[in-house]
């Protein structure tokens, strides 16, 4: 299973505006400086995030983004669908000789794997919201070390 920089991304502007939560929205460039997001990218994915309903923009004057629900009621399997169109999934790379998928599929044993690997996924990112996630962020920021 292989995770996009769209996810990550993703996920690392809402943790930012997690950390925001119930304060003025903050703006794009802000939130690309502070989770280091390539702006023009960041602009693609809040737009992703406002169509799927997670974040919403706030025009005017200290207008920009903020969470659209509260960080406890959105999951991270939410936020994957919102930027990939679906939760991630483990794939077979198997092809029979002439490219066609792979044959043996209905009595694979390595699928039976694969699908028990995506349950335990879909379980650990319909567990985990961006509330948990922040706060876990907040956690290993506090144990950051410094050195002179």
């Amino acid at each position: 299973m292989r995770v996009s920089a769209r996810t990550e991304y993703a996920l690392l502007a809402l943790i930012e505006l997690t950390h925001r939560e119930g304060d003025d929205p903050l703006q794009s460039k802000d939130i690309a400086a502070r989770a280091s997001i390539p702006k023009p990218f960041l602009d693609q994915l809040l737009l992703d995030l406002r169509r799927a309903g997670l974040v919403r923009s706030v025009r005017g004057p200290g207008g920009g983004y903020v969470l659209a629900r509260p960080a406890g009621e959105i999951t991270l399997k939410d936020a994957i669908a919102a930027v990939e169109g679906g939760a991630l999934a483990t794939t077979c790379g198997i092809k029979a000789a002439d490219g066609a998928p792979c044959r043996k599929l209905s009595t694979c044993a390595l699928l039976e794997v694969w699908r028990e690997l995506d349950e335990a996924v879909v379980g650990i990112l319909t567990r985990t919201t961006l509330a948990g996630l922040a706060e876990r962020q907040k956690r290993l920021d506090g144990q950051q070390m410094y050195y002179i």
